[in-house]
Order: C-alpha cells, then structure tokens, then sequence
C-alpha cells in the first residue's frame, strides 16, 4: 500500500508542478500579447507619421530626381560631344584669366579615348541619318580613325542605340528612336 500511496503524490506533484508551469506560461505569453499589441500600435502610428511627412516633400524629392537624371544624362552627352570638339575651336570655357580652373575640362577627354559607340552617338544625335561610309570620315575627321567593320560592330553590338538599314544599296546608320 504504501507504494500506491507514494504513486499517487508523486502524481500529484507532478500535477501540481505542470499546473503551476501552466499558469506561468499563461501569464508570460499574456505579457508578451500585450508587448506585441504595444509595439504594433507604436509602429503603425509612426507609420503614419512617416506617411504624412512624405507627403509633405514628395513633390520636391520627385523634382530632385527628375533634375539628378537630367543632370546625368546633360553631363554624359557634354562629355561625348565636347570630347569631339578639335581644342582650337573649344570655345565655351572660362574666357580670360589662365590662372582659373576650368570646369568645363572635367568633361573633356581625348577623342582617342571616347569609345567608338560614343563618338559615333554624339556625332549622329546632330546628324541624323547618314550612310556608314559618311560616319566613317566624320569620325576620322574628329579623331577617331576606324574601320567600318568596327562601325557595324558597334551598330550590332548597342542595338539600344543605333539602327543600320540598307537604302539604295547603301548602309545607312541612324539612332533608335
């Protein structure tokens, strides 16, 4: 009997031990609930003051990118265009005092270094259509002696950029538009 007596308060201490293990989980998960409840409500309202306040500078965060992107794409075109002007006739720097830096140099670099597909888009953003051999000499012209396999290359290579078609069985070169 006696081991039936020691079974049974063993159960029951291990009842007793798992019911206060229970209520001790019952009231953390509740404390963690109200935590978790405290921390969304603090998180939604700054979301909303976070919305408002974009709101209130949408306007002048979409005219900063829009003038950022202008601003790069204006400086990449510079870069092409005056790096194709011969030096005697750059004429749109700093005029006067030596002395002075020009910022307008930061842009140019040496014909030879402007890459072909470069050279060939400034040249054909101001003249349009014009056949592979034409493209050919105004590069020479500006510096850049190639060949027009390398012209072809080029076409093929920035389909993004450039168009080649045949007409009247001349190879014309223009930008896609």
């Amino acid at each position: 009997m006696h081991t039936q007596a020691r079974q049974v308060d063993d159960r029951q201490t291990v009842d007793n031990l798992a019911s206060l293990c229970s209520n001790g989980r019952v009231i953390k998960a509740a404390q963690i609930a109200k935590a978790l409840s405290q921390q969304a409500k603090a998180d939604f309202d700054r979301l909303n003051a976070i919305d408002s306040e974009q709101d209130k500078i949408r306007s002048e965060h979409l005219r900063f990118v829009d003038l950022d992107r202008e601003k790069k794409e204006k400086a990449a075109r510079l870069r092409r265009t005056a790096s194709l002007i011969p030096g005697r006739l750059q004429n749109i720097g700093v005029t006067g005092n030596d002395d002075e830096h020009d910022p307008f140099d930061m842009y140019v670099v040496e014909a030879k270094e402007l890459t072909l597909w470069e050279a060939m888009l400034a040249l054909l953003e101001h003249t349009g259509d014009i056949q592979l051999y034409e493209l050919q000499h105004l590069l020479e012209q500006f510096g850049k002696r190639v060949t027009r396999g390398a012209i072809e290359s080029a076409v093929l290579t920035h389909p993004d950029k450039f168009r080649a078609t045949t007409r009247n069985r001349e190879r014309v070169v223009s930008l896609k538009r």
